[in-house]
């Protein structure tokens, strides 16, 4: 697209425009305003319309519907010529008509949210206080019906005071009264009648979760909705069910024989029963609220089972030949696939838009891509132009504008990538990608997102960076409010006075979570202590046995996986408890490649072993008074060694990445003899394989964010009292501000790459194709942490366990046994899922929950129980 003879005009017809309120600024802005009459005739004039052009103003804008101004009215008058084809001014143009492209349809949301709305939420909580109230006027009508039924009858046919449970019909009777308690007695109208509206609610609430959910996840929201009403009623009548049972099976049948054989204080003359079928009734009423609870749980838990299983999606903790690369986990049904042509140009403008965060060069790093300004607006609003790019094979369109607020005083910017000759088809955002089919090898021709610190995001994953940075953030500034009241009770603890470390960072910011919220973390935390107590105790055991010591002398542990996947937080839990067990520790890094005199040496020498300082023959060792307290709680000869990164990022980040087949199978054959070595040197070689989705590693991107940035205000905070306006080395903060770094950004555009990268090294390096040895890797899936920790502890137990007693080969073909698991290896199809039958009886028992929860639920509707 050129500037022609119109330029002019549209110039002075943009002034015109930009006067309006709420229009962003147009492209061109004419310093000679004219009469807006004359200039209304004279872009008429030139679109080749004339004065029979029905031309109105919104004074507006929308971004749900559009301007009332065509399409063609924004730049196609600076067409060479100034000239349009009859219609082309239409309204009613057949083309979708353009939205603003200088900011997204509607604010991003994560994927996974839910009551993004504010209504939506309030609405929810007033559903839950509607829920506690039809309680309490069902507690209400119990006490009213007590009150008055204690001494006289409300009818002739029921009284609490005419009860013979001697008699054997009593029981039948004294039912009959638990279940008018139960109902609420007079109040059982009123409760019927709000029925209906109890009802309404809930499905409103269910629709519009189901309207809120992202696209590609819509059929399971709303089985998952369904199933959690379905589970709703069917405990409730269950738990009625219950109550019956125990009042007329068991509880009235034992008053019963008590009062037949005058035992105790059961007597026929003066027992009163009206005590028991008070606290029955009571039960009554409470069961079917508290069951209902749970019973929503359920239905969502065998939806939730049911749809994981059936996408094979990955599971806390599992083998490499279990590992779908293909699940949703890693390619969302939402997202632009990897082979999409406008993805790497986007992954390449938000790099060059990276540099320009320091540079503020953005019009020159962009220049360097091919991109030329054609014009700018309001708000920070710029569009470049690529006349022919030869990937695309087309010409391009870039809009480019600040999405605030900041993160970390870098402000996002959001980004719309088109083709130039295609009409815009948003309608909301989600449509360019979701709804509308593409060819595969084109992808879609509109692309929209965010670019932040020379990184690629897409709608949902940059609002899981910048939902999850808010939260740490008011989180903080919760926890600093609190700190005042901790003081004036006279609490002296590390939450009363600003945190200096990360580890005390994340202490003092859970003081500012919610009370829910904190009960909830430490429950995680107390399961994971106690796991961990309990690992360190049978290696103890091991150490201590009948038979000798049959615990490793050494340990190492191997993180290996994608950034930002939780390698420390979750592989540390195993650190801790060799710690606890008495093995010293120690940390190697592995994150930089090998130096010049490491090359010349084989390629697996630089990988260190775990030695033990304090062993069992140095006899100056023995002198526990001039040994620190964490040397006098290791025990001799027992060391482990933290390998952070590895041989495996050699393939990923590496020479390796680009070396032939041939070098890449004796590396692996190097790695596998080091694996056997250490077997042979009684070295417990423990090998973790962390992925994740780009949902979590956005979220933690985010969290890191929030961190730095406190760490901020931490330097000045625990520096102020100097004076001297010099900053004070601290390590502990260093700590906070070195766990994120521009490398993780750049690892987060190459997620797919680095996956498929790791996933092949690990699956060749996996088990030694002969021999009876097999270590096997452990793939886990932090996607979930807390079921993650808890998977990595268990793995780990059992390949200690099966650590002494050797493997065995099985009579089958291909086939070996470990005490882990039991996998069948395919060399003619490396890339096979194994285990996936074991998905399928999964999702078998899932789904015949779930058919057991509709069948009772029908039951009850057909046979209209109480």
């Amino acid at each position: 697209m050129m500037f022609g003879s119109g330029k002019k005009k549209a110039a002075h017809f943009a002034d015109d425009v930009q006067k309006s309120d709420g229009e962003s600024t147009p492209l061109l802005v004419d310093k000679n305003p004219r009469d807006p009459e004359d200039r209304r005739s004279a872009f008429q004039g030139t679109a080749g319309r004339g004065d029979s052009q029905s031309f109105r103003r919104k004074r507006r804008s929308s971004l749900v519907t559009g301007e009332l101004i065509p399409p063609s009215a924004a730049l196609v008058s600076l067409i060479n010529g100034g000239t349009l084809p009859p219609g082309a001014m239409s309204v009613k143009d057949p083309h979708p008509s353009p939205r603003i492209k200088s900011m997204p349809a509607y604010a991003p949301y994560p994927r996974n949210a839910r009551h993004r709305s504010f209504y939506l939420r309030w609405l929810n909580e007033f559903r839950h206080w509607w829920k506690s109230s039809r309680l309490l006027v069902r507690l209400a009508g119990l006490y009213f019906t007590v009150g008055l039924n204690w001494s006289m009858a409300i009818d002739k046919k029921y009284s609490l005071t005419g009860v013979d449970l001697y008699r054997n019909k009593g029981g039948k009777f004294a039912l009959k009264l638990v279940k008018l308690l139960g109902h609420g007695g007079p109040m059982r109208g009123f409760l019927k009648d709000v029925q209906p509206f109890t009802r309404t609610v809930r499905i409103v609430v269910a629709t519009w979760r189901w309207i809120e959910a992202a696209p590609c996840r819509r059929l399971e929201v709303g089985v998952e909705e369904l199933s959690a009403f379905v589970g709703n009623r069917c405990s409730r009548i269950f738990s009625r069910l219950c109550v019956d049972v125990l009042s007329y099976y068991i509880v009235f049948p034992i008053i019963h024989w008590l009062l037949r054989r005058d035992v105790l204080w059961f007597h026929r003359d003066t027992y009163d029963a009206a005590n028991v079928i008070v606290v029955l009734g009571v039960l009554r009423a409470i069961a079917p609220y508290a069951a209902s609870f749970q019973g929503s749980r359920i239905g969502r838990v065998f939806t939730r089972g049911t749809f994981f299983n059936a996408d094979n999606r990955w599971r806390p903790v599992q083998r490499i030949q279990e590992l779908n690369l293909h699940s949703e986990d890693c390619e969302e049904g939402d997202e632009v696939t990897e082979d999409a042509e406008l993805l790497p140009l986007a992954r390449k403008i938000a790099a060059a838009l990276g540099k320009a965060d320091t540079t503020h060069r953005i019009r020159e790093e962009l220049e360097e891509l091919g991109f030329q300004q054609m014009g700018l607006g309001a708000g920070g609003y710029s569009m470049y132009q690529h006349p022919y790019h030869a990937h695309v094979g087309s010409a391009l369109l870039l809009h480019v504008t600040p999405y605030g607020p900041s993160i970390m005083d870098i402000l996002p910017l959001y980004i719309i990538l088109e083709r130039e000759e295609s009409a815009d088809l948003r309608k909301y955002w989600s449509q360019s990608v979701a709804s509308l089919r593409w060819s595969e090898s084109i992808g879609p021709k509109v692309l929209e997102g965010f670019c932040y610190q020379g990184a690629y995001f897409s709608m949902h994953h940059f609002a899981c960076m910048r939902v999850r940075y808010d939260e740490i953030m008011m989180e903080y500034s919760n926890a600093c409010s609190r700190m005042p009241r901790r003081r004036a009770r006279g609490l002296r603890d590390e939450f009363s006075s600003p945190p200096a470390d990360l580890d005390s960072l994340k202490k003092f910011l859970e003081t500012g979570r919610r009370g829910r919220d904190q009960r909830k973390t430490r429950h995680r935390k107390g399961q994971t202590s106690k796991r961990v107590d309990e690992l360190a105790a049978k290696l103890s055991a091991m150490m201590n046995a009948r038979k000798g010591d049959e615990s490793p002398d050494g340990v190492i542990l191997y993180f290996e996986g994608l950034d930002c996947a939780g390698k420390s937080s979750t592989g540390n839990l195993i650190r801790d408890a060799l710690s606890g067990a008495g093995y010293e520790l120690d940390m190697v890094q592995y994150n930089r490649p090998p130096t010049a005199e490491q090359r010349m040496k084989p390629w697996m020498d630089r990988f260190q072993l775990p030695v033990a300082k304090k062993s069992k023959e140095n006899s100056s060792y023995q002198d526990e008074e001039n040994q620190t307290p964490a040397e006098r709680k290791t025990v001799p000869g027992k060391a482990a060694l933290i390998w952070d990164r590895g041989p495996g990022g050699d393939f990923v980040y590496g020479d390796l990445a680009k070396a032939s087949d041939s070098i890449r199978k004796k590396r692996y054959a190097e790695f596998l003899a080091f694996d056997k070595g250490c077997r042979d040197k009684n070295i417990l070689f423990l090998k973790l394989f962390f992925i994740t989705d780009r949902d979590s590693i956005a979220t933690t991107l985010g969290k890191r964010l929030a961190h730095k940035k406190i760490c901020q205000d931490l330097h000045i905070w625990l520096d102020a009292s100097f004076g001297s306006g010099v900053e004070m080395y601290r390590e502990g903060l260093d700590e906070i501000d070195l766990h994120i770094d521009p490398t993780d950004f750049i690892a987060f555009n190459a997620y797919h790459n680095n996956l498929h990268k790791f996933s092949t090294f690990v699956r060749n390096t996996d088990v030694p194709p002969t021999g009876n040895f097999e270590n096997p890797w452990v793939v886990v899936s932090t996607i979930k942490r807390h079921p993650a920790r808890l998977g990595t502890m268990n793995a780990f137990e059992k390949l200690l366990a099966t650590f002494h007693k050797g493997m065995e080969c099985c009579k089958k073909k291909n086939e070996r046994i470990t005490g882990w698991k039991v996998i069948r290896f395919d060399a003619d199809d490396p890339d096979k899922i194994a285990g996936r039958w074991k998905s399928l009886v999964r999702m078998v028992l899932y789904f015949i929950g779930l058919v057991v929860l509709y069948w009772y639920y029908c039951r009850h509707i057909w046979n209209n129980d109480d």
